[in-house]
């Protein structure tokens, strides 16, 4: 079985979303998160499509960053 960091990476991958590999975030999460471009690709909604993981994310301005819970 997979685990659900693994998971998302593939899937990120597969959807030709660039991932980060060490993401410092909110709840002492580290490691891997993608970028959202509200004007472009990726948005929210790509990310959250894209995985079969539960995902959270952090808001950076208008733009997000996406991470599996």
């Amino acid at each position: 079985m997979k685990s659900s960091y693994n998971q998302f990476v593939e899937d990120m991958e597969e959807a030709g979303i660039e991932v980060m590999s060490a993401y410092n975030g909110r709840f002492f999460y580290k490691g891997p998160a993608v970028t959202t471009d509200r004007e472009g690709y990726p948005s929210l909604q790509d990310v959250i499509r894209a995985t079969k993981v539960k995902v959270r994310w952090d808001n950076l301005g208008l733009d997000y960053v996406v991470y599996p819970t």
